[in-house]
Formats: C-alpha cells, structure tokens, sequence
C-alpha cells in the first residue's frame, strides 16, 4: 500500500465474466479514495480494458455501490469505465452519514483522483437519480456531462416546497437512511411518527436520534443552514434534467434548469419532464405506455454518447421532440416542445369561483362559505408528489364526504382543457386563526365520477382579525389533459396530510410546536371578493 496525494490505492484486480446475450469480460477495482479526515470512501472501479483510456462514468451512492453493477457492465460495453463510490458513512465507507452535507467535499476529492488515473482520458460525466442526482449537482461545475434524475439541486425546496414542510417524505426516507446500512423500521411506526408532537421527537420515538431531521426541522427558513446544500446553477457542461409531474423533485428541477440555462445557456442541455413520480403510483396509468412516454435510460445513454462521446447528433428521437423543453401532456399522451419555461404557446385565463361552480363572470351577489379546520383530523393526501407507496396519480372519492374542503367544479367538457403550467388561485379568505394555510387541489372528474388528482400546492398566511383578506395560492406545475366529459374540480382546504406537516393554527416553530388550536376559515366571492382561478390554457378556446 502507498500514499499518493491524499488518497488511499488499495486494488484488488478481479476479472469477472457477465452473461446477458453475450459474455464480456471487464477488470473490476476495489479501491478507496481519501477524503478529509482521513475517511476512507469505498469505491469500485469497472474497466474494459486497464491498460486502454476511457472516458468516465461517476456514480456516488447511499445505497450500496454494489447495487450498480448491471449498469456499469451495460456502460463497459459502449466503452467506459465506471466508478461507483459509497458515500461518507454508508455501507463500506467510512465516517458518519449526514443527508447531503459532505457531497461536494468528497465528490471534488473523488474527481481529483479520477483525473490521476491511466485509464482517465480526460472526460467525466455524472448519472443518476434522486439523492444519486443531487451528488451530481454538488460536483456539477467539475463534470463535463450531467445526467440528472428526478433530483434537486437545492434541497430547501425539496424538503420545504412553498415554505411546507415535506412531512411523509423527510420521514419516510430520513429515518431508513440514517445508518451505514438502512435502518429497519416497520411502516406502521413511520405512519405513527407523523403524528408525534413536538415533531423534533419524531425520531427518538420511532427508532433514534437523527441529527440532520432534527436540524430540518429547526432551520424552517432559507437561512445559511440551507445555502450549504444548495448547488443550483453551478453546472457548466450540457446538462440532461429528466424530471416527473407527480414527483417530489419537480419544483426544484425546474428551477435548477431554468438557473443553468440563464447562467450558461449550453446549447446541449435539455429538460424533459414525463408522469413519473418518485415510488409507485397509487392509480396505475401507463399514459400510453413507454412508446408515448420514452425511454429514460436509452435517453441518458444517447445523451453521454453524444456530448462525451461525440456521437449521435440528433440525441432527441420520437416521442421526444428537439427542443430544449419536453412536456408530456398526461391523457393526452405526448410531448409537447418548447424553447422556454413558462411555454410561451401557454395563454393564462381567468375563472371565477362562485357557491359550488366555476364561471365566467364573479358572482353578482356577495357569497360566504365556512369550514372547521381541526388540525386533529387533517385533510388527508391520497397519492401526489411525496415519496414512499401509493404515489403520484390517485382516486380521490373517499375525500368527497368530508366537511373541511371548499368545492368548485366546471360544467361538463365538450373540447379538451389542456392545463401547461401552474394553477394559481386569488381568494378572499378570512380565519379566526391568525396564523393558518390553505391549500389547493387541481383534480379531473371522470366520466363515471372517478376523481384524480392533477396536482396540489399551498402555503402558510396570515390573517389580522379575521378580516377578508386577499391571498394568492398556486399548485405545482402540472401538463394533463382534461377530455370531452370530464369535469374540472377545484378543492380549497386547509390540509393534505401527510404530504404536508400539519399547521397547528398557533405559529410556533414546527420543531417544538405543541399547542393545537381549531380555525373557523372563511371564503368570499362577488363584486367586492372576486375570489378566482388562473389556468394556463395551451391552445385555449377562442
């Protein structure tokens, strides 16, 4: 064993012999790079040939390097070496692991190292998603090609979208992932967490202390806690963002693009955004199955083909289009392009709420309506953008009985409605709370009176004294499809539990919260309350 430049060789030559169709034969390294501490980081080293140059596929994982093998036999044979790393604190590595924290620190450690070794030709890209995506963005400004999926580069607006915190998916992932393996805790302990007050002892109750949920739930702000894992916009090559409308990531995603695009503007990068989610959908929809979807992998390969290969120029094929931004528009089942983001074919329309309708014009006579929001018995999340089971695109009746909702609904479609963009919302609202939220809940009515959710957003408001007060909501992004007969539902309330921790109505802090308080919240519509929605239309009616 010998010191080189801070890094630990330790090799262990194997030759292995994969069948698919064929047999291949390829060197597989194990090695470890050093990175600050002396923490050694347990990395495996696939090569065609050792004694030949390539350029270099990087993978830095938390659940276990050995898990990519298929991959790097299928990336050795279009003629790459893959370096596959555990990351600090997990499986063979050494050090503690703490959620995002070291990525930038032991990917630059590891991309030095890469560029010392003879089979390096000078060319390193990124691949991979979710957590895999973002110790790719860490390192961004360092790799020649990105290969982002369903990932974040800023992880506030992971875990606190619109100022929300991301109950189900900080638990459901933050407490299995906080060991150097997984942590093994049963689904009906996770589910009980979610009710645990004060939240910051969540943890302790469910298996242990976690260090870096705790930490999230103290930092409820974008403060300097957050701007350390935030790496958007550093990324200087071409970048391949592939991104899910139902998927935790997506809000992020697409800011993450929309800042490398206004940083650099490389001509290569592409955004697709697709109907995937992050787990497995509640309601399945294969949306005309992968002939109208894509595929994502054969996508990502072309991708590095060409822009560090030097291969394929056209790396777009059907059903993708060639412009920078793909949408798939759901149920109509295909992708539309376009050169921006807002599309700027996208026209945005106003509608009125009115007692149970959506309408053309405000309602002539002034309106209330009321609920009781008990934060004991929260309005519950059925599928949507969180990670874990029963994801994404789910039915909705078993909510229609419940009290604690506002419902809109528009007359039965005889053309398309085809939705592009966020739904935003201009309410006048009252509460005898004055620190609250609302919610709102973009939904298709079935021909047969199935309803599934489109997409969901909200925030938390204030409100003085009860008064009628303006407030502006907006859903997440979304791209559906809305057919003759079917029927847009609009839902206000003031929950979506699990998805979303719940508001207490009190305005303490949400790691020690405690106190619940019930709110008595209020809409108004007419002449002086033109409470509305705002759709964006791609090809609108006339």
């Amino acid at each position: 064993m010998e010191k080189k430049c801070g890094m630990v060789i330790f090799f262990l030559l194997v030759l292995l012999q994969a069948t698919a169709q064929d047999k291949i034969e390829f060197k597989l390294k194990k090695d470890s790079v050093e990175t600050t501490g002396r923490i050694k980081l347990a990395t495996d080293v696939y090569l065609p040939d050792e004694n030949k140059t390539y350029p270099v596929i990087l993978v830095r994982t938390p659940y276990q390097k050995e898990n990519f093998q298929k991959n790097a036999i299928k990336f050795i044979k279009q003629g790459y070496a893959v370096v596959v790393q555990d990351c600090r604190g997990k499986f063979g590595s050494g050090g503690a692991f703490y959620a995002f924290k070291n990525e930038r620190e032991d990917g630059l450690k590891t991309i030095d190292w890469i560029k010392k070794q003879p089979w390096h030709n000078g060319k390193v890209a990124g691949y991979g998603g979710s957590y895999v995506g973002y110790t790719q963005w860490a390192v961004s400004d360092r790799l020649d090609v990105v290969c982002a999926v369903m990932t974040s580069a800023d992880i506030y607006d992971l875990i606190y979208p619109q100022g929300l915190f991301s109950l189900a998916t900080a638990f459901n992932w933050g407490f299995e992932v906080d060991a150097r393996t997984m942590n093994p805790i049963s689904s009906g302990k996770i589910l009980k967490s979610y009710w645990h007050l004060p939240l910051s002892t969540a943890d302790d109750s469910t298996f242990k202390d976690n260090r870096f949920i705790n930490d999230w739930l103290l930092h409820e702000t974008r403060d300097i806690y957050w701007i350390s894992f935030n790496h958007r916009g550093n990324a200087k090559g071409p970048v391949l963002s592939i991104a899910g409308w139902y998927d935790i990531c997506l809000l992020s995603q697409i800011n993450d693009f929309l800042s490398i695009d206004k940083r650099n503007g490389h001509p290569g990068s592409r955004l697709i955004i697709g109907p995937w989610c992050h787990g497995p959908q509640s309601y399945r929809n294969e949306y005309g199955g992968r002939d109208k979807t894509g595929n994502r992998e054969a996508l990502m390969e072309r991708f590095l083909a060409c822009n560090i290969k030097g291969e394929h120029e056209d790396v777009l094929q059907s059903p993708f289009t060639g412009h920078k931004y793909n949408f798939f528009i759901m149920e109509r089942n295909e992708y539309f392009g376009s050169e921006s983001w807002p599309p700027k074919e996208v026209e945005k329309v106003d509608y009125f709420l009115g007692e149970n309708k959506i309408l053309t014009k405000a309602p002539d006579k002034p309106v209330q309506l009321k609920f009781e929001y008990d934060p004991l018995d929260p309005y519950p999340s059925l599928g949507g953008t969180f990670l874990g089971r029963a994801v994404g695109p789910a039915i909705q009746n078993t909510n229609t009985v419940r009290k604690d909702q506002w419902v809109f609904e528009s007359e039965v479609l005889d053309t398309p409605l085809t939705l592009l963009g966020i739904v935003s919302a201009s309410l006048y609202v009252s509460s005898t709370m004055e620190q609250t939220v609302f919610m709102i809940l973009v939904q298709d009515v079935f021909p047969n009176d199935t309803i599934i959710n489109i997409q969901e957003g909200g925030k938390q408001v204030k409100i003085v004294n009860n008064k009628a007060t303006k407030i502006e909501l907006e859903s997440w992004p979304t791209g559906y499809q809305l057919n003759p007969g079917h029927k847009l539902r609009i839902v206000i309330t003031s929950g979506w539990f699990p998805r979303y921790n719940r508001n207490l109505n009190t305005g303490e802090p949400i790691f020690s919260a405690r106190e619940i308080q019930t709110a008595i919240q209020t809409i108004y519509f007419g002449p002086e309350h033109p409470s509305k929605i705002t759709l964006p239309l791609l090809y609108p009616k006339p």
